[in-house]
């Protein structure tokens, strides 16, 4: 089977999932219209392993995600990820991951790619990452950030063992509104020059960094100013349309 082929698999996994667990709420969707030639990286806010079951549930089109080794481990959805081709970043293969997400672009599909690590769900301080705009970079290819988001206290923390009794932390979550938030695009033509260093990088990452922190805070407020309305709101069924990344 193709790539594209478990992709569908992945989606249909997903579909039953998400609708099960949440109802997604797509914020910013107008952004999405600016589509161009160029190939597109999504960076997006959070790395929770069922964040890309969610997001292959909303989108109309496969992509690839590069995906922290952690969650590969995990027996379902690690082999969902494996034969879909998300390449697996370990400590010691960010070249390799480059080179293979360059590649992988090059089939027209877009990339998504997380801003921080997985530690950041187990409340570790962890810094935004230049990878995914560097990559971008590389491509020529704009920057989509993505700001995701649950209601407060609907993480669940959970942990399972591997046949080598290997135990790996994951974060799921169940009953609650979850939010899809496309920020405003930073364009090639924006943001691109030659010799571009790490600290061109940073900065971008930091900005983007910025952008979620105001996202939130907005949702935030809004979820306590019209506290009345979203209780009345179903927490199941997933997302009414999908949307083309």
């Amino acid at each position: 089977m193709s790539h594209k082929g478990y992709f569908r698999l992945l989606q249909f996994y997903s579909d039953v999932w998400t609708r099960a667990h949440c109802r997604v709420i797509i914020g910013g969707e107008q952004h999405l219209a600016s589509a161009s030639a160029r190939h597109r990286v999504y960076i997006v806010s959070h790395p929770t392993t069922y964040d890309l079951p969610v997001l292959a549930h909303i989108s109309k089109r496969n992509f690839y995600v590069v995906v922290a080794e952690g969650p590969f481990a995990h027996p379902l959805v690690g082999w969902l990820f494996r034969n879909t081709g998300f390449p697996m970043l370990k400590s010691d293969n960010s070249e390799e991951v480059i080179q293979e997400s360059l590649r992988l672009m090059d089939t027209g599909a877009p990339l998504i790619y997380s801003l921080k690590g997985y530690g950041v769900d187990f409340g570790e301080d962890v810094r935004p990452r230049t990878g995914g705009i560097r990559i971008a970079h590389l491509a020529g290819a704009d920057i989509y950030p993505v700001h995701l988001m649950i209601e407060q206290g609907k993480m669940i923390f959970k942990y399972y063992r591997d046949g080598k009794g290997g135990v790996y932390p994951y974060t799921i979550f169940w009953n609650t509104l979850y939010f899809a938030t496309f920020c405003e695009p930073i364009l090639y033509a924006d943001y691109a020059r030659e010799a571009m260093r790490y600290e061109d990088y940073r900065e971008i990452a930091f900005r983007i960094n910025e952008v979620f922190n105001q996202t939130q805070a907005k949702l935030e407020t809004d979820l306590k100013e019209n506290a009345a309305r979203y209780r009345r709101m179903r927490r199941w069924g997933g997302v009414s349309k999908r949307v083309l990344l």
